[in-house]
């Protein structure tokens, strides 16, 4: 199991791809404001002296929404472990192989209201994040899996949200009997 190594892998990878900081930080003020957040003439969120106070509220490990409000104006991405299960066998005479699981790892995406319905910051966000993790140079997620994707119903107010879930198979060596 590499469940911790994992984690910590996507998020610095997250927290380190500029194009889904600017995404997550840059806001547009209103319907006319045509401001790309990917105007090279905006400042690199990881060039900005409050950066690590931005980071710590752009991509957060585990499922934080308390602080966000209305007026916070910025978007956030939740990273945390889901689901493990045993993988199953398809064949019915074989039992489960209890050395090898599949762990979920979920990524919800938290986007003001008032700004998804200008630039559908949602989506963009989403496909952002799918080209983080499955860039063809980032090996260590070779076994990274789309699972699903669903709607967050229960968002803090003023927000909307979407719930991404990878899976990545693995395995652990059997413990006990020894010879």
């Amino acid at each position: 199991m590499k469940i911790v190594k994992n984690i910590t892998e996507f998020y610095h990878s997250l927290v380190n791809d500029e194009k889904l900081l600017r995404l997550l930080y840059y806001m547009p003020k209103d319907q006319h404001d045509d401001h790309d957040p990917l105007d090279g003439l905006k400042m690199d969120v990881s060039q900005l002296p409050e950066k690590d106070s931005i980071l710590n509220n752009l991509i957060v490990i585990g499922d934080k929404t308390s602080d966000l409000a209305s007026e916070t104006n910025i978007c956030r991405i939740c990273l945390y472990t889901g689901p493990r299960m045993p993988q199953k066998n398809d064949l019915p005479q074989l039992t489960d192989n209890p050395y090898s699981s599949t762990q979920q790892y979920v990524f919800d995406i938290y986007t003001p209201i008032s700004v998804n319905t200008i630039d559908f910051r949602l989506d963009w966000l989403g496909e952002a994040l799918n080209e983080v993790l499955f860039q063809e140079d980032v090996e260590e997620f070779g076994d990274l899996r789309f699972h699903s994707g669903l709607p967050i119903t229960n968002t803090p107010k003023g927000f909307v949200g979407y719930r991404w879930i990878y899976i990545m198979p693995s395995g652990q060596q059997p413990m006990g009997f020894r010879s």
